[in-house]
């Protein structure tokens, strides 16, 4: 009797081989970083270092984008608050096309 299989025998043996590299992989990485940190321990301070420079510097360009943020949301309220005629020629972008049936 044929089964409808719909997964061939080596989509797990590929997943499975995957996992296994990757697993290895991640542990060296983890076993030379020891080694390295007990040879250096003024590596541990560099690690911490690095992730309060990329913490700071992510903050830095949140802030930044909100603050362009807030300027364009005080612009888009500065002209709606103005009257029409007032408007310079650049700021007009409210263009109507009416059509009568």
């Amino acid at each position: 009797m044929y089964y409808n299989n719909n997964f061939p025998e080596s989509f797990f043996r590929k997943g499975h081989s995957t996992l296994t590299w990757g697993t290895v992989l991640l542990g060296s990485v983890l076993f030379f970083l020891a080694i390295f940190i007990f040879a250096y321990p003024a590596l541990i301070a560099y690690f911490i270092a690095a992730i309060i420079l990329f913490a700071g510097l992510f903050t830095l360009a949140i802030g930044w984008k909100l603050w362009q943020f807030r300027n364009a949301i005080n612009k888009l309220d500065r002209l709606e608050g103005e009257p029409f005629h007032n408007r310079s020629s650049g700021t007009d972008h409210s263009r109507f096309t009416y059509i009568r049936w």
